[in-house]
Order: C-alpha cells, then structure tokens, then sequence
C-alpha cells in the first residue's frame, strides 16, 4: 500500500554550546538553523492534501518560538545560572545541545503538538488535523552544508 509525504522548512536564530567539546564549539556561539519536517499519510483530505501547509505552520511554530533567539544549553552547562540570572532566554536540554540532540528534542515536541492538534481541532482552526498524519522526521541544518536527522523509524 502507497502513502504520502510532505516536508515544509522553517527557520529560527539560537545559540548553543557544546561543554566538552575539544575546540571552537564549546564557545558560546550562535546559528540560523533550518527545520525540515517530514509527514505521512495513507490517504490525501477531502482537500486532496496530506494536511494544509499553513496548519502545519502553525503547529511547528508553536515549537520553534521558545527557541528562537534563545541559547540552547546542556542541563549541567555551567554557565546556565549566569546567563538565566542575567535575564536571558535560555532553553535547557538534558544532553549537549548538538544538532543530533537538537532534532531529536524537535521531533518530540512536534509529534506532540501534531497528536494534540488531533484531539483539539480548535488549535488549528478552520484547518482540521487528521489523526493518521504520521511524523517521518525532523532534519536541522547548523550550517549551508551540515545536518542532522531523527526519526523513529
């Protein structure tokens, strides 16, 4: 049996660290990080669409907004406390924020707010989010020609 795929890229601005890393990346520094999300479905809508691009859009934002100009740091980084307390917008991992690391805890979040999308339609109003929509993968570029890719398959 066939299936469909769709993917939609999304970008948004961090910086990370990576703490025991050996040379220029355990410096605070910063990205534009490119998103590609892959879905699937069995069948198309009454639309003839796996789901409506802006739907998706708005679900993914969702997750990309609190990372967005944020620094992105491991739980056990030692200068979390400082730049929390200095009031900026830090977002704690429980590994070293490397692009693996990064698309892994994506993934989760998407597929999150897809299945919540499936049981609250109103999140995605007029749009309607399809239970059968599966999730593929999530890819992150860090840079023009590096990536990162989770899935559960």
């Amino acid at each position: 049996m066939g299936s469909f795929r769709v993917a939609k890229q999304f970008t948004f601005d961090a910086g990370h660290r990576l703490v025991s890393h050996p040379e220029l990346c355990r410096h605070l520094h910063g990205h534009t990080y490119r998103v590609e999300v892959v879905l699937e479905a069995p069948s198309l809508d009454p639309n003839a669409m796996v789901c409506d691009y802006k739907a998706l859009s708005l679900l993914v934002r969702s997750v990309l907004a609190p990372l967005d100009h944020a620094m992105i740091l491991w739980r056990e980084d030692p200068l979390r406390g400082v730049l929390e307390q200095a009031g900026e917008r830090v977002v704690v991992l429980d590994a070293e924020p490397s692009a693996e690391v990064l698309a892994q805890h994506l993934f989760s979040e998407i597929k999150k707010v897809l299945a919540q999308a499936a049981a609250e339609p109103q999140r995605v109003a007029p749009y309607r989010w399809r239970p059968e929509i599966r999730l593929v993968s999530v890819r992150l570029w860090e840079t023009p020609t590096t990536w990162a890719e989770y899935s559960e398959a």
